[in-house]
């Protein structure tokens, strides 16, 4: 479960086409947060995707990807030509069963190889065509699910949605968002050849046609989208990193991570229900602009009790330690931040606004400083990296001696439950 979102210029205060997304993933899913070089391959040469063995382009982009562990494939990123694509998970009627590209595979292709909106799509539409979607999505389960995407240039976005090997196409003017929910109706722009219904019949509704109702009611897909679109709206013309990462970080009034079986919220974190076992295991914000593109990344889980850090192209990414896996990971970002998250998450309401007034302090100082460096020598893009994800490990490492002393504990007997068993199948250090 997750959610995108997109400004294009002309409704952000940067200039900048700024794009966004929270990974939402199961529990113990950990995030890698990848910087793949430019690279030339010989002809003949071939790719070991999630599922499936395909062709390798002749040259690939280099690329800033967020991806879960066990996928050759990413939720969200951004490559150096300023392509930014984040994807969804949605519910059709027309999945296919075997194994084809996954949802993340189709993300990475389209930044490896295309520069543009336009070069995107045809990309996406090239390969699902020729090699479909399916295959399990999920680490736990055994999921199928077709899939959306949100892909944004230097000054436009597109909005693409499947039902298997069917796509369709439509324009973001201005601002935009997608959610685990087709929005595409009788209002697309281009379409796959053969869609049903297009001929002498007419122009189809997509959604109508394929959509999966009960699942995207379970998902609490509607209305998240409708808190991104609202958001968004009411921020037009003012965008920036801040209303992003605020946007991100979104509880309703009220929230208590303890109760209601469907997830609303942008910022989403795990509950005690079966349908709520996948929380924001990773972030990244987007900035896209004639003079260059960079992007922000939190490389940890719990978007709200997270830093947003730069990331560089052209410069040497800083060491986030050995590549997280299932189980806790000894020296790994994301396994080492997760005995903040969880223990953080014992006291929500308290716990949860302290940290997050403590790390928007210092965020800010690399919001203020990071956009100028976009064109800056790579040395200097290099240090001030280093700086940034020094002093950010430094305040986690500082809440986490802090909580352990508190020796916090879960109040609400299912949740607690819930933890432990994760906590258990991740074999985590104790953090209850």
């Amino acid at each position: 479960m997750c959610d995108s979102f997109v400004a294009l210029p002309t409704a952000t205060t940067t200039g900048t086409t700024l794009a966004a997304k929270n990974a939402d993933c199961e529990i113990n899913e950990a995030q890698a947060v990848l910087h793949l070089p430019r690279r030339r391959y010989p002809e003949g040469a071939t790719l070991r995707a999630t599922h499936i063995v395909i062709p390798q382009a002749r040259e690939t982009h280099e690329v800033l990807l967020d991806k879960s562990f066990w996928t050759w494939g990413g939720e969200i990123g951004l490559n150096e030509h300023g392509l930014a694509v984040g994807n969804e998970a949605i519910f059709s009627n027309a999945a296919e069963r075997q194994d084809g590209l996954i949802t993340g595979d189709l993300l990475r292709l389209m930044l490896e190889r295309a520069k543009t909106c336009e070069e995107a799509v045809e990309v996406f539409t090239q390969a699902l065509e020729r090699f479909g979607q399916g295959g399990n999505c999920e680490l736990r389960g055994n999921a199928h699910f077709d899939s959306s995407y949100l892909v944004s240039d230097l000054s436009s976005a597109v909005v693409i949605e499947t039902a298997g090997r069917h796509w369709v196409v439509r324009p973001v003017d201005g601002v935009g968002a997608i959610s685990n929910a087709m929005t595409i109706g009788g209002d697309w722009e281009r379409c796959s050849s053969g869609l049903p219904g297009t001929g002498n019949l007419g122009r189809i509704d997509f959604q109508a046609r394929f959509e999966d109702m009960a699942k995207v009611a379970a998902a609490g897909s509607r209305q998240r989208h409708g808190v991104a679109r609202s958001w968004l709206e009411e921020h037009r013309g003012h965008i920036d990193l801040r209303c992003m990462a605020d946007l991100l970080r979104q509880h309703g009034d009220g929230y208590d991570p303890t109760e209601g079986e469907v997830c609303t919220n942008i910022c989403m974190h795990a509950g005690p229900y079966p349908s709520r076992f996948w929380q924001a295991c990773g972030a990244m914000i987007m900035d896209a602009g004639p003079k260059g593109s960079m992007a922000w990344v939190t490389a940890t889980s719990g978007t709200c009790v997270s830093i947003f850090k730069p990331v560089y192209f052209g410069a040497t990414m800083p060491d986030t330690g050995p590549t997280p896996r299932e189980i806790f990971t000894e020296g790994s970002l994301w396994w080492r931040h997760e005995l903040l998250h969880r223990r953080a998450m014992a006291d929500f309401h308290t716990l949860g606004q302290e940290i997050r007034a403590d790390f928007e302090r210092l965020e800010e100082g690399f919001f203020a400083e990071g956009r100028s460096l976009i064109a800056a020598p790579a040395r200097e893009k290099t240090e001030f990296m280093e700086q940034c994800w020094r002093r950010a490990a430094e305040a986690t490492d500082r809440w986490i001696g802090l909580l352990e002393r508190r020796n916090t504990g879960y109040r609400h007997k299912g949740y607690a439950a819930l933890w432990d068993r994760f906590d258990r199948a991740a074999a985590m250090p104790s953090v209850q």
